[in-house]
């Protein structure tokens, strides 16, 4: 039987999807304010924000929400469940029409990471819905998902976050021997959805390793991938379980296997 938790993140999902499909080209282009995070915010974020804080009101009497909008929001008396929120992942792409953008959910019973029960990620331009509950497996669109057995980064196919607007100096030489070393390399701008694409085996390996990325960012995708049989591991090689609340920056390697992901950190560490 599906869960409560499940019902609510497929339900929000499926609405942001329906919702931003149907925004005219201006409204997606269009910059609205700036995030308590200090990133723009476009009309694109604020709306799926809307859907999604409407849809929660109706499945919760109390909550806390954590956005990359509007920062933490209690519903009701507060939570729990922590519901930490991503609206839009790659608003930029949405901005631009450069095709990789998702909004993302996770459901939280805790204030770390290793809390999550539930969590969804809908990619926006084909409606593609990853969904994990704790304990239960990952899934794309209902059907179960594994990820794949490569082991070595010869093997692999690896997204890589290389939009470092000169804060990082010498962060892509860093990884160049990565990208050199793997069979294949890839950048789409939407880290969440770009995990979730590890879960399902699509691509082998993910990592942003600035240091930039935030716990909202990937709350969500993280418990995919792991209910996928995956890893996700900080800029140490140690399973990642960081802060919900506050939120909280770390480097992150998703992989399909703890092999590969711990010879991309060998690799990056080693480029000092």
């Amino acid at each position: 039987m599906e869960s409560k938790y499940s019902e609510y993140v497929k339900d929000a999902l499926k609405k942001c999807f329906e919702k931003i499909r149907g925004m005219d080209e201006h409204s997606l282009h269009e910059r609205v304010a700036i995030n308590p995070f200090g990133d723009q915010t476009f009309m694109v974020d604020r709306i799926a924000e809307e859907v999604v804080f409407e849809t929660t009101r109706f499945f919760f009497k109390d909550a806390t929400l954590v956005s990359e909008e509007s920062g933490l929001v209690e519903i009701g008396g507060g939570g729990p469940p922590l519901i930490i929120v991503d609206p839009v992942d790659g608003s930029v792409n949405a901005s631009r029409g450069y095709p990789g953008y998702s909004c993302s959910i996770g459901v939280a019973e805790g204030e770390h990471l290793g809390d999550l029960v539930c969590s969804g990620v809908v990619n926006l331009l084909t409606g593609d819905l990853y969904l994990a509950e704790k304990n239960r497996g990952a899934f794309l669109n209902g059907r179960r998902i594994r990820v794949s057995n490569v082991k070595r980064i010869e093997e692999a196919l690896i997204s890589v976050d290389l939009n470092v607007r000169g804060r990082l100096p010498g962060y892509v030489s860093r990884v160049s021997s990565i990208i050199e070393k793997a069979r294949h390399v890839r950048s789409l701008g939407s880290d969440a959805l770009e995990i979730c694409l590890v879960a399902s085996g699509a691509a082998d390996a993910f990592l942003d390793l600035r240091g930039f990325l935030r716990s909202l960012d990937f709350a969500a995708a993280f418990l995919i991938v792991k209910e996928a049989g995956g890893v996700v591991l900080d800029g140490e090689a140690e399973d990642l379980n960081v802060k919900l609340v506050p939120v909280s920056k770390s480097r992150v390697v998703a992989a399909c296997s703890r092999s590969l992901g711990e010879e991309i950190i060998r690799a990056f560490r080693s480029n000092t």
